[in-house]
């Protein structure tokens, strides 16, 4: 809840999604952290942290090696295969990953 401001390289910010079963309308608790749906439906929250440089964004929450490549990852009709950011590295990181099982 702070002005708008202009992203720079060196910035970091969050993209942090909440995928509801139910409605999306938002309950705070008064602990000001916890945050639920009015109708206590399931939901499930993550976060990725991305860094803003010169050259692009990338993930910094981003996937490893390791990491399974999940269904939507593979079958996505808007970005086939995993997304590490934007920057030449990260691209070819993401592309080294995806392509890893095919």
């Amino acid at each position: 809840n702070e002005p708008n401001g202009k992203m720079a390289p060196g910035h970091t910010f969050t993209i942090e999604p909440m995928i509801c079963e139910g409605t999306a309308k938002v309950l705070n608790w008064n602990d000001d952290w916890t945050a639920t749906t009015t109708d206590g439906k399931r939901t499930a929250q993550f976060e990725h942290t991305l860094l803003i440089t010169k050259d692009g964004v990338e993930a910094l929450t981003g996937k490893i090696e390791t990491s399974p490549i999940q269904f939507w990852e593979r079958e996505s009709e808007v970005h086939k295969g995993i997304w590490l950011g934007t920057t030449p590295e990260a691209r070819a990181r993401a592309a080294e990953i995806s392509n890893r099982d095919a």
